[in-house]
Formats: C-alpha cells, sequence, structure tokens
C-alpha cells in the first residue's frame, strides 16, 4: 500500500537531507548531528500517526483500509516513541536555554507515560481520552524545538520539512479534537429493538430518527455512541443488515467490559450517534471463486453481504463459520435459505468442541485449491494469523487473502 510508503519515504528524504546538507563544520558534532536527526524523523512519525487518528475516510484506499490506518498509527507511533527516547539518551544536554529543556523534558515525560498506558489495562473509554494528550506533548515538542539551540535550524531543507511536520501534525490534532465531529459522517439513531440471540450476544436494530440516514457498502463496519449512562464512548461495530435496509442491525458479543455492560443495560429508546461506513472488505472486488471464513463473531460482514447478494450472482462461493460450541451459533437457519436460494454458494458449519478445529487443509479440499482466486475472512486475530499462514504454505498470493484487523487501540 502507498500510504506506509509515503511516511517511510518522506523519513528516509528527511535523514538523506539531513546528513548531506549540514553545515561541513558541524562534522566534529557527529553526537549532536545524529540526535537531532532521531528527534527530527520521531517528529515526523507522531505528525504521521496524528494525522491517521483523524479516521479521514479518503485516506483508506492508500492504507487499505481504517483497520490497516489504526496499525500504522500504532506502528509509527511506537516508531517514534523509540527514535525520541533514542534522542534523549544521546543528546548532549545543558543547560543554556531556560525554556527550551524544560519544554523537551514535559514533553519526553508525558510521551512516555501515555506509551506506558497504552500497553497498560486500561479501559477502552479511559485509553482513548488519555491518549488524546498525545497532541498536546507533541505541541509542547515545538517549543523545546524553537527554543533550542539546533544544528538542524542550520539546513534549510531538513528545518523546512521539520516545521512542515508540526503544522501538519498540530493541525490534524486540532481537527480530532475539535472539527471532527462536525467534519465526520455521523446520523443520528435510536435503539428499536435489543434482541438476545445466544447468552453472550445481542442483535440491536437502530433506526434513523430524521429523515437522513447512513449510507454505507455491505460488510462495512461503524462507530456508534450509545447515549446512555455508562455506554457513552464510540465504539466499532460491524453492521449485518444490507445497505437496502431502513434499520441498520448490529451482531454484538459480550466479550469485554463494555460490550458486556452494552448487552446487559442497553435499553430501547436509547438515542444513538452512527458514524460511518468504514471498511474495504468487500468480496465484489475478487475473483469468480471465492472461500469465505469466518469464525464466531465474525459472521457479520458475511451476513451483510448474504443479505445484500443479488438473484444473479454468479461467484462459486464457499462459506464455512466456524465456531467453538454448538450454542454460538447465530443465523444458521438463514444462511443455508441463502444457501438454497443461490446455487453458487455452499455453506459449512464447524463446531470445534466436536468436530475439532478447522483446518487449512480442509477449507482447501472442500472449495478445490486449482480453481480457488481469493479468500475473506472475519474472526479471532490467531485464526486469521494460522489461516493466512496456511494458505501462503498452499501458495495463495496474499493479495488473494483479505481480512480486517479489529483493533483500535
Amino acid at each position: 500500500m502507498i500510504g506506509p510508503r509515503v511516511i517511510a519515504g518522506v523519513s528516509i528524504v528527511n535523514a538523506a537531507c539531513s546528513l548531506a546538507l549540514w553545515p561541513p563544520d558541524t562534522v566534529r558534532h557527529f553526537q549532536q548531528v545524529m540526535a537531532e536527526l532521531f528527534a527530527t524523523t520521531a517528529v515526523i512519525l507522531f505528525a504521521a500517526a496524528l494525522v491517521l487518528a483523524t479516521r479521514a475516510r479518503f485516506l483508506e484506499p492508500y492504507f487499505g483500509g481504517l483497520d490497516r490506518m489504526y496499525a500504522a498509527h500504532r506502528r509509527t507511533g511506537r516508531a517514534g516513541f523509540v527514535l525520541l527516547t533514542a534522542h534523549v539518551v544521546t543528546i548532549p544536554w545543558t543547560l543554556g536555554s531556560p525554556g527550551g529543556t524544560p519544554s523537551g523534558l514535559i514533553a519526553y515525560a508525558g510521551i512516555t507515560l501515555l506509551a506506558i498506558l497504552t500497553i497498560g489495562p486500561l479501559s477502552y473509554g479511559i485509553w482513548r481520552r488519555s491518549h488524546r494528550l498525545i497532541g498536546v506533548f507533541f505541541a509542547i515538542s515545538l517549543a523545546h524545538t524553537l527554543l533550542v539551540d539546533q544544528v538542524t535550524r542550520t539546513a534549510t531543507v531538513p528545518f523546512a520539512i521539520l516545521i512542515g511536520a508540526y503544522v501538519v501534525g498540530i493541525a490534524a490534532f486540532l481537527h480530532t479534537t475539535l472539527l471532527a465531529r462536525f467534519t465526520r459522517p455521523r446520523f443520528a439513531y435510536e435503539v428499536r429493538t435489543v434482541r438476545r440471540l445466544t447468552p453472550a450476544t445481542v442483535e440491536i436494530t437502530l433506526r434513523p430518527r430524521k429523515e437522513r440516514r447512513l449510507g454505507f457498502v455491505s460488510g462495512q463496519f461503524v462507530f456508534v455512541t450509545f447515549h446512555q449512562h455508562g455506554l457513552r464512548e464510540p465504539h466499532p461495530f460491524t453492521i449485518s443488515s444490507a445497505p437496502a435496509e431502513q434499520d441498520i442491525r448490529l451482531t454484538i458479543k459480550a466479550s469485554g467490559d463494555y460490550t458486556s455492560r452494552l448487552s446487559s443495560t442497553l435499553r430501547a429508546g436509547c438515542r444513538a450517534t452512527v458514524e460511518g461506513g468504514y471498511g474495504m472488505l468487500d468480496y465484489r472486488t475478487g475473483g469468480r471463486r471465492q472461500l469465505w471464513i469466518a469464525g464466531g463473531i465474525g459472521i457479520t460482514p458475511f451476513l451483510s453481504w448474504l443479505r445484500d447478494m443479488p438473484d444473479g450472482n454468479d461467484r462459486q462461493i464457499t462459506l464455512f463459520y466456524t465456531v467453538r460450541h454448538a450454542d454460538e451459533v447465530l443465523y444458521w437457519e438463514e444462511i443455508r435459505a441463502h444457501a438454497d436460494t443461490h446455487p453458487g454458494l455452499r455453506v459449512h458449519l464447524n463446531v470445534s468442541s466436536t468436530s475439532g478445529t478447522l483446518t487449512t487443509a480442509q477449507v482447501l479440499e472442500a472449495c478445490g485449491r486449482g480453481f480457488l482466486t481469493d479468500v475473506y475472512m472475519c474472526g479471532p486475530l490467531p485464526m486469521l494469523e494460522s489461516f493466512e499462514r496456511g494458505f501462503r504454505a498452499a501458495g495463495l498470493p496474499s493479495s488473494a487473502i483479505h481480512f480486517e484487523l479489529f483493533s483500535f487501540r
């Protein structure tokens, strides 16, 4: 994808310019030159992370979807922190700048604390609110940059790249903090029904409160904020209904603190704000013979696809739906009914507690490896990684293996 390459390219150009264009008389200050190179590259990476945090939909195609934008956000943020730490360790510290040194220490201490909290056992809501402070400490580091006596300032191109990164990063932070609520695609809905499907799973139906309703592509996900005490924070959920339906259906499993509260306390009549749709997992972009693999609650995007599938669908699709226990199976009769309607669709149910774990060899044997063009998967990350390794070992190119990474912290 071009997005990660652009971030890496800007960092490489910055390093090349920094090493090539600094004045010759700084050779004797090589330690400081390298320390400042660590810092300027860290600023570029943090700025990129702040841009990715805006959830700007026009960026999705360049990263392969919002899920991979968030993955790139995490990678660039972590790399930026490593380089920032390298800067702090290698820079020759002086107290010659009464404002510059304290601001730098405050910025580094703040970012370090937030990095520690990122890997700590915080709830999603607390993590999300604290994570916003990254932009504050990023802005404080600008004061450090402008107040200290640095070699970078004597090299025009590296200094221009540095200031440009600060402008972009701070603008992205201000957009996320102040303007995003007005510019993101948000829609007013209301909880119509909360229907319990299993002890751990509910189906929530949302109806639009106004004429304006969400437009989405089957298989996409949305961020939903339920305006009820204890639930007022946006969370991503895949839509399980078809775009043509008036209402939106979400099928949600209680798998954490928030979803457990949602499952037990959400009531009909609650107002909801829906933002989206996001995601680029779309079987219609794939070839004629496809394999679909759903693990547990990962059946939701496939339900949306099936409910939206046209009568004239000419693809040959094999769907494997795997769960741990029989009481976790959702919508199986409906799925079988879709298979009866579409001759090219074959469906298989695997209950691992009785039939064993579903393997790559099993699914390839069932669908015919020699004719397979694309694989679409949704489910727990270990399952996705295991199948990806198996398909790659079987000779399937990575470009034919499609899945989304539902991890947003």
